[in-house]
């Protein structure tokens, strides 16, 4: 037998009773026991009217239905009663017709009557009405729809100890006798037994109720004193994820993990389990599966989460960290006392004020002559305070957050606290702490910086190649999957002419839209808004000749890192002095040569210096500083902070301004450029200020270079770069530095993958599917040799079916023809069935694709392709 709970969003409505009957019917062999909570919101409405009292009566009356059964008389300004009564009475008379309804009369009636308040046993009693409605209505779906179901009041088995009628404890010796005596034989003779999770009963007959988190825990009750095959805990999420998916959409399901980890996420953040709900199931070693109700059948094998007591056999050194959780509104507490820390009994003194306000501890961190501890309950803190300061210094720090991470097999992995403090790179920890487990590193941070550090964090355990039999598919692409439509949707912008293109000159290929790019240029200037703004585009990221031309029709300047990418940009037509070379490690004769074709030097090292002013005195150029922070999505593109190797960090610009003086070379622009692909415009503001406070050491100064690496959203849910704060941002820095300077400044932007990424896509053909081990790998004729980001900075490119976009969906891993592990573009994504012989388009491939490509194996490189107005133009 199994146990089967249903949240309230899986009972809701009657599109959720269908799912739930789905489920249950595909389990039937099983022997199912059905808990479930109260219908979404009720629970939360039922304490509402109880709290605020009887200021409106309840308007009750009967009224006759089809058959013999009483319904809710509508008036007007129904009361809150009538509103619960009403949305029950509607539910089960759409499920399973009004015959049904006189099932409901019992609670009804209770509705009718209002709660007895002044006792906590009137508010357990109140409350309770919402599972015993629910599970009424479930019972009757269930039978109309054809299944054998049989409603069970689980109060004649969940006995609890009567010490507090609204969070009482369950009395587990008692509830497994009850179980083996009044439920069991139920379950065994067939058919569904639905039940209600939440309350209880005591000794004396009375309701009770388990508290927060209670229906899930009345579920791994049931199931450890049935000795259950399984729980299932079906709610509105896909599982555990491996990081906040509000916060990362990139986040990964996690297919397995381990009871320890689970229950480690549980109390660190993590939503889809209350801390509670493990451990009777731990204790009986049964399988716990957390699945959304929403998508039964997320991929082919399990869905959802499957919590194991053992997961040895998924071991693996690619996933040593499952999961990322965050806890906010976090409070630490440090107690300072060089006298009596270490003294016998004063750690116990410290923990029998929180216990005596019953006030628990999240984090412990003792120092020589301190000790930190965070809560997360502020209500008694001011009391913890008062007492705690009798005996000791005590400072209080509000407005912070636990970040945990989360992984079994961080007991035996190398190297993880010097990853985990890369991610973190210059964020102020404030506390760190290894759980006794061994399994956490919880690191407490202020809490307006936390959500950023667990998208670092994420970034830095979840990318690349991934075991499958771990983690599924991203947040992302779960809810893009239920979204397409049930008839063929609209074809793709680009179906047509790849199919044309494909015919005529074979795959794979690049296409680039100009009208895409133009549509950029004009956001991002709108955005600055300012007369004195340029633009200089970063043409590293793409050197298509028609991007150059486009660029020149625009009055939009060139960044370029090469000789060569100069020499294409003078070729092209743009001016000179609109192209701007930023030296990276180049011998001095280049520097001289670019220099000597009128185009502007940014000498980035004090070597860079001392060369070019040895040979070039009486001249101007950019200096490019490292302003002390990065930012970008892969530490692979962070191209400022104390460990990078670009720019002249603040305290060398002295000696670089002295040599450069010293050859009346004269710095005519100053450059910071902090990373590339970042959402966040906080950094990149910051990097700003630190630029502009250099700034008016530099008498000569006419340009203010603020660098690029403005990002786009790659994944749906991601949000787009804030332009018009940045912009506001940058206009009121420039003119508090012409303020200061006394005279006018160029403000120069440097985008790249801003313009360009969104505007190019990669096609290619399927050439092979292979089923193997309940996966389906898709291969293609191009790979990482051609768009090698995914293999690189395990990035994320939408992939659309453009042979076949209303197939049926399915998990698909996206391969290329590379003899590489790592030439994977997509793992786990649900796809519009791909076949042998569609086309894909892999999109968001204009940035850092063609631009990245090599004749790796000896295949040929790719060809491209230009749009205007969606027909192809000849450069």
């Amino acid at each position: 037998m199994i146990v089967c709970k249903f949240g309230g969003t899986s009972v809701e409505d009657a599109g959720a009773l269908r799912r739930l009957h789905t489920i249950v019917a595909d389990r039937v062999a099983e022997k199912p026991l059905v808990v479930v909570s109260a219908l979404a919101g009720i629970s939360d409405l039922l304490v509402s009217t109880f709290e605020d009292g009887a200021d409106n009566e309840p308007r009750l009356d009967g009224r006759a239905a089809s058959t013999q059964t009483q319904s809710i008389e509508s008036s007007p300004g129904p009361t809150a009663y009538e509103a619960l009564a009403t949305r029950h009475f509607d539910l089960m008379c759409e499920v399973a017709g009004a015959e049904a309804c006189h099932r409901l009369d019992p609670w009804l009636e209770a509705l009718r009557a209002g709660p007895r308040r002044g006792s906590a046993q009137g508010q357990a009693e109140w409350l309770a009405l919402g599972e015993l409605l629910a599970s009424a209505i479930v019972t009757a779906a269930l039978e109309a729809w054809g299944l054998r179901a049989t409603w069970f009041d689980v109060r004649s088995v969940m006995r609890t100890r009567g010490e507090n009628p609204i969070q009482d404890r369950p009395d587990r010796e008692v509830l497994q006798r009850l179980v083996d005596r009044h439920l069991r034989h139920s379950i065994e003779a067939g058919g569904i037994v639905v039940t209600q999770g939440f309350i209880g009963c005591d000794a004396g007959g009375r309701t009770t109720l388990l508290g927060r988190g209670g229906s899930d825990f009345s579920a791994s009750l049931l199931g450890a004193a049935l000795q259950a095959e399984r729980l299932e805990i079906w709610t509105d999420v896909d599982g555990i994820m491996t990081a906040p998916p509000r916060l990362v959409p990139g986040a990964r399901r996690l297919r397995v993990l381990s009871f320890d980890e689970a229950a480690e996420l549980a109390y660190f953040g993590a939503k889809v389990l209350h801390p509670a709900t493990l451990h009777p199931a731990q204790e009986a070693a049964i399988p716990v599966l957390v699945a959304n109700s929403r998508r039964p059948k997320t991929a082919p094998g399990t869905p959802g989460t499957l919590i194991l007591p053992d997961t040895t056999a998924y071991h693996d050194e690619r996933a040593v960290v499952r999961s990322v959780a965050v806890k906010h509104g976090v409070t630490v507490v440090t107690v300072h006392s060089t006298r009596m820390l270490m003294a016998h009994g004063f750690l116990e003194r410290i923990f029998a004020v929180f216990a005596k306000h019953s006030t628990p501890v999240d984090l412990v961190s003792t120092a020589e002559v301190s000790v930190s501890l965070t809560v997360d309950d502020p209500r008694s803190l001011q009391a913890i305070v008062d007492e705690l300061r009798a005996i000791a210094r005590v400072e209080v720090a509000p407005e912070m957050a636990i970040i945990c991470v989360v992984g079994d097999g961080m007991r035996r992995a190398r190297g993880i606290a010097a990853r985990l403090f890369r991610a973190v790179g210059s964020t102020e920890v404030r506390m760190i702490s290894q759980g006794a487990s061994e399994i956490n590193v919880s690191l407490v941070v202020a809490d307006a910086e936390a959500d950023d550090v667990v998208r670092r964090l994420h970034e830095e355990f979840f990318q690349g190649n991934l075991p499958r039999a771990v983690f599924g598919e991203s947040f992302a692409d779960l809810e893009t999957a239920p979204s397409l439509p049930a008839s063929p949707p609209s074809p793709h912008r680009l179906a047509r002419v790849a199919a044309d293109l494909a015919a005529k000159h074979g795959t794979p290929f690049y296409v680039y839209e100009l009208d895409r790019v133009e549509a950029q240029i004009q956001r991002l200037r709108t955005a600055l808004d300012h007369s004195r703004a340029r633009l200089a585009y970063a043409c590293k990221a793409n050197f298509h000749p028609a991007l150059f031309f486009l660029m020149r029709d625009q009055g939009v300047g060139i960044d370029a890192v090469s000789p060569m990418e100069v020499e294409r940009a003078l070729q092209c037509g743009i001016p000179a002095d609109q192209v701007l070379f930023t030296a990276n490690n180049v011998s001095v004769e280049t520097l001289l040569a670019v220099h000597d074709q009128g185009v502007r030097v940014n000498l980035g090292s004090l070597s860079d210096v001392r060369r070019f002013a040895a040979h070039r005195a009486g001249t101007e150029v950019f200096l490019r500083t490292n302003p002390g922070i990065g930012a970008g999505h892969h530490a692979h593109v962070v191209t400022g902070g104390m460990d990078s190797k670009f720019g002249i960090l603040a305290e060398d610009l002295q000696e670089a301004r002295e040599i450069l003086a010293a050859r009346d070379i004269r710095v005519v622009g100053l450059h910071a450029h902090i990373g590339s692909g970042s959402l966040d415009a906080a950094p990149h503001l910051e990097a700003a200020r630190r630029l502009v406070a250099a700034a008016t050491a530099f008498p000569h100064l006419r340009s203010l270079n603020v660098g690029g690496g403005l990002g786009v959203p790659y994944r749906r849910g991601e949000p787009e770069f804030a332009l018009e704060s940045y912009g506001a941002g940058l206009r009121e820095m420039l003119q508090s530095l012409e303020a200061a300077l006394g005279r006018t400044l160029e403000l120069w932007v440097e985008p790249g993958r801003f313009l360009v990424a969104q505007a190019g896509t990669l096609v290619a053909r399927v050439t092979c599917r292979k089923e193997t081990a309940g996966h389906i790998y898709v291969g293609l004729d191009s790979g990482m040799n051609h768009l090698v980001r995914p293999a690189l900075y395990g990035a994320y490119h939408a992939i659309r079916n453009l042979s076949a976009p209303g197939a049926p969906l399915e998990s698909v891993d996206v391969v290329g023809n590379i003899c590489e592990s790592a030439d994977v573009f997509a793992m786990s994504r649900p796809l519009p069935s791909p076949q042998e012989g569609h086309l894909l388009a892999i999109e968001n491939a204009g940035a850092y694709g063609f631009a990245m490509a090599s004749h790796y194996n000896l295949w040929p490189l790719p060809r491209e392709f230009v749009l205007r107005d969606g027909a192809v133009i000849d450069v």
